[in-house]
């Protein structure tokens, strides 16, 4: 039998590379999550985020009184809105054609402020006007164009739809990012004045509407600003889904706030942990020096040791205090979330049934283009918040306990870390313009990222090179 010396070292390699990967993941979370609030303010057209929106709960193919009408939208432009831009539409699907060839498409019927509401990257000629309202023009998507047409220069031809001819007056970009991907129906878009939708169509009726909003704030104004106008013309706000996207917004970017959170609390902590050693080191050393001095000599003798140290241990607790000041945040929970008593289960009851209710009322219908984007901007935010926390750091955590073990030098893990968080950096955000979302990089959320690894690294590693030494 060999001995024990003589063994064959561990190879550092697994070791590195799980630190690699919760580098990585941590990285591409932080990227990531900032890019999802500026997404969801670029898919909301001129207004971005400063609209809400109700739409309907009912279905699409059964007649109900619940659904809008021309006059309701003429009644609120007049009175109850008349101070706020307001989009609505109407939703169908049937066939386009161009001579022999036919496609499926989505029509929706809408009025001359939609592009205002929805982002429509015009790639030639321009949207529905007012003027047009009572003609039978269209604008279509590139993919369409190019299923029919063969070609994209197709402004000023004309398409049939329910055996009619409508003339071509824009072209609308289609949308390849990777939300335009998970969204993406299949078939092709054309936009029609509504007034001509819901005369060719006879079950079908207005049952989105956007309004432009005034109050950024989590008041609740503008709310109660589209509930009175809902009212007003004889419609339960019940019936509808409403959602404000200034708070929707907001509860986004809080998926934010708590990855910053939680990576701060990591830095916290070893900061902590770094001025804790530093305080007892320092009273180690005047308990050692008293032995045999008093204190007027000692801090005559040690006056520079002493203030080097004290200068330290001030500059940790400044850093501390930085840190708190750049992660804390006020969560907002949406007031209808919060019940008069915490012991109230009748409240919560309710809540979950509201919750399951809303969806199945939903279920069947094809959510607005806005409604379905929000949806998956959010369903990728929980992911990401969820990977960042259950699979980021634990990752790091074990591929930093490895290393630990193999007895890795300190300066070696440091500098693995400082290269390779520059290199999933700009991984990253060659993965974002690839996705085509705009990368947001965060300069305090990047350094909140950085400063844990190394801070972390420094003490763990650290602790074990003093065990060493001791």
């Amino acid at each position: 039998m060999k001995p024990a010396h003589l063994k064959p070292a561990k190879s550092a390699y697994p070791a590195y590379l799980v630190l690699a990967l919760g580098l990585l993941v941590l990285t591409w979370s932080t990227l990531l999550g900032s890019s999802l609030p500026a997404k969801l303010a670029d898919l909301g057209g001129l207004h971005k985020t400063d609209k809400i929106t109700a739409t309907w709960l009912g279905n699409f193919h059964q007649p109900e009184a619940a659904s809008f009408t021309l006059k309701d939208m003429r009644q609120l432009s007049q009175y109850n809105l008349r101070d706020y831009d307001l989009a609505y539409a109407v939703e169908a699907s049937t066939s386009a054609a161009y001579q022999k060839n036919q496609n499926p498409a989505q029509v929706l019927g809408v009025n001359d402020r939609y592009d205002q509401f929805q982002q429509i990257n015009l790639k030639a000629g321009g949207f529905l006007t007012v003027e047009q309202e009572n003609q039978q023009v269209a604008v279509i998507d590139e993919d369409l164009a190019q299923a029919l047409f063969q070609n994209r220069n197709v402004v000023g031809l004309e398409i049939e739809l329910y055996g009619r001819k409508f003339r071509i007056v824009g072209v609308a970009g289609a949308d390849h990012s990777l939300i335009g991907t998970l969204t993406d129906r299949g078939y092709g878009t054309v936009y029609i004045p509504a007034k001509i939708l819901l005369e060719l169509e006879a079950d079908s009726r207005i049952t989105f509407l956007a309004v432009e909003t005034k109050d950024a704030g989590t008041t609740g104004r503008n709310t109660a600003v589209l509930t009175t106008a809902l009212t007003s013309i004889g419609q339960d706000p019940a019936n509808y889904k409403i959602i404000d996207y200034n708070l929707a917004g907001l509860l986004m970017e809080q998926g934010n706030l708590l990855r910053n959170f939680l990576a701060g609390a990591v830095a916290m902590v070893m900061l902590f942990a770094l001025l804790r050693g530093k305080i007892r080191g320092l009273d180690h050393f005047c308990r050692q020096r008293l032995r045999d001095n008093y204190w007027r000599e000692m801090i005559k003798e040690d006056a520079v040791r002493l203030m080097l140290d004290m200068a330290v241990i001030l500059a940790l607790v400044a850093v501390m205090l930085l840190v708190w000041k750049l992660i804390r945040f006020s969560l907002y929970i949406p007031p209808e979330n919060i019940p008069d008593e915490l012991i109230d289960i009748s409240f919560w009851v309710d809540l979950i049934q509201r919750g399951i209710q809303t969806r199945m009322q939903s279920a069947g219908d094809a959510a607005p283009p806005g409604e379905v984007q929000l949806n998956v901007l959010n369903t990728i935010r929980n992911w990401n918040l969820f990977l960042n926390i259950f699979l980021g750091w634990p990752l790091f955590w074990l591929g930093l306990y490895q290393t630990r073990l193999l007895g890795e030098k300190l300066l070696k893990v440091e500098v693995f870390c400082s290269v390779f968080l520059l290199a999933a950096l700009s991984l990253g955000t060659a993965l974002l313009w690839i996705i085509k979302m705009t990368p947001v990089i965060g300069t305090g959320e990047a350094l909140l990222v950085f400063s844990s690894v190394f801070l972390t690294a420094l003490t763990k590693i650290g602790q074990m090179i003093r065990g060493h030494t001791c």
